[in-house]
């Protein structure tokens, strides 16, 4: 069943930008409004809220793994697992499923700068410092003092009035545009509905950056649906193996694939590698698909093809196929299918259909012009 995830929106900034000093005018006003906020900060620092001598310190010290402390004002929980943990800090939607989103409409977020979910940039001209948004497709507006070049795509928001700023986070609650759906929920509800639709592609793997790591679920035209306990989460690095060994097995190959583009390609948010018949056949032309359709030529444009040998494919293709993506939105593997990544999952599928639409339109005019 999915569960409702509390809506995220994140201030990101420099050091000693402003972005406290934001959110503090901003809580009171959003409260005023009738909406119940939260607010999720990451520190650097350790993490004491405990006193030495106390029975909850004493037995967290001992090895108790979460500790709820009770009061006549609140509560205090604190989870010690990821101290012992080998994975690194917690990934932002790990934290976000702490709050009760049955008591939450908004949750502010300060920090989390490298993971994918929608984002205010704080920016002061005066700080000399170069502005985020440039390099980072999930700020959705600016927060400024300053004009933003004509041609940018964020939004920008008058940084002396608060008030505004609340306007835009309002409305985009109204609108749906902050998502109440957790990504992890999304990715296993889009594969089943690929599996049922009846269109391509039915068959393949789906994939959503997450912080370091990503989700990884298959699409299988038989079977049993995809379910949490079969998602994959390799971790995405930074400069990840060249190849793997001939004998890995094909989620081991597809987990490369997909981490492989997410670290040449930086806006990719989504990936989907797609078995299709047509696209798969356009593919042992050895050369770049060119659509003849309109749709497919302006939005997709020259689609790379690699003919890798099936004793090669572990080796080679992680890295081939993410070559080709840092200019590309889609690539074909001949004989395969192709991949396609997108800034979020419906533009990833949006992708792939077209392509496969596009090989389909290009083999039926082959056939007829015989």
């Amino acid at each position: 069943m999915t569960r409702r995830f509390v809506p995220l929106v994140g201030f990101v900034a420099p050091s000693g930008s402003g972005k406290t000093t934001l959110l503090r005018k901003l809580v009171p006003l959003l409260r005023e409004r009738g909406l119940r906020v939260g607010y999720l900060k990451r520190s650097h620092h350790r993490l004491d809220l405990d006193q030495p001598g106390k029975d909850s310190h004493d037995l967290a010290e001992a090895g108790a793994e979460q500790v709820l402390l009770a009061a006549a004002n609140g509560r205090c929980f604190m989870d010690y697992a990821p101290r012992r943990g080998e994975d690194g800090p917690p990934q932002l939607v790990e934290l976000a499923a702490r709050f009760d989103a049955e008591r939450l409409d908004l949750v502010l977020v300060e920090g989390f700068h490298r993971e994918p979910y929608p984002k205010i940039e704080v920016y002061r001209a005066a700080s000399g410092e170069a502005p985020l948004y440039p390099d980072d497709p999930d700020i959705i507006a600016v927060a400024t003092d300053s004009q933003l070049p004509a041609d940018a795509l964020p939004v920008r928001l008058p940084i002396a009035d608060p008030a505004a700023i609340a306007d835009y986070l309002q409305e985009g609650l109204a609108n749906g545009r902050f998502s109440r759906e957790d990504p992890r929920d999304e990715l296993l509800r889009r594969c089943r509905e690929l599996r049922h639709a009846g269109a391509e592609p039915r068959a393949g793997w789906l994939s959503i950056r997450a912080g370091e790591h990503c989700w990884l679920a298959r699409i299988a035209l038989a079977g049993d649906d995809p379910d949490a306990d079969a998602m994959l989460v390799p971790r995405v690095a930074p400069t990840p193996d060249e190849g793997l060994a001939e004998a890995a097995d094909i989620a081991d190959i597809e987990a490369a694939v997909h981490c492989h583009i997410y670290a040449a390609q930086p806006a990719a948010r989504a990936i989907i590698g797609a078995r299709m018949p047509y696209t798969a056949a356009v593919g042992f032309q050895g050369r770049s698909f060119q659509p003849l359709d309109p749709d497919g030529a302006v939005l997709l444009g020259p689609v790379p093809a690699l003919g890798l040998d099936l004793d090669k494919l572990a080796a080679e293709a992680p890295a081939a196929v993410a070559e080709r993506l840092v200019e590309a939105p889609a690539c074909i593997l001949a004989g395969q299918g192709a991949y396609a990544w997108g800034r979020d999952l419906r533009q990833a599928l949006e992708r792939a259909a077209l392509l496969e639409r596009a090989a389909e339109i290009y083999a039926l005019g082959r056939q007829t012009s015989v």
